[in-house]
């Protein structure tokens, strides 16, 4: 997720508010959180290509088949 300008703007002064102690546990959390998104984008990458010798199916085929079961998909 990218942060717009003024949403760092707020989150540094933030920070910059905050006590040392706490500014390492921000730290902290965030190197765990980007752990997590980096484990998780190696595991997507190791199942797509697990499976990228599978025949796909185009959205429409799936679309189709989803609105002749449920009815029309409703869009947001």
């Amino acid at each position: 997720m990218l942060l717009a300008s003024t949403e760092k703007q707020e989150l540094f002064q933030l920070i910059d508010r905050l006590h040392e102690d706490d500014v390492g546990k921000v730290l902290s959390y965030a190197s765990y959180l980007r752990f997590l998104e980096e484990r998780e984008d190696a595991e997507d990458i190791a199942c797509a290509e697990a499976r990228e010798d599978e025949p796909a199916v185009p959205l429409s085929d799936v679309l189709k088949d989803y609105e002749e079961k449920y009815g029309p998909l409703r869009r947001v």
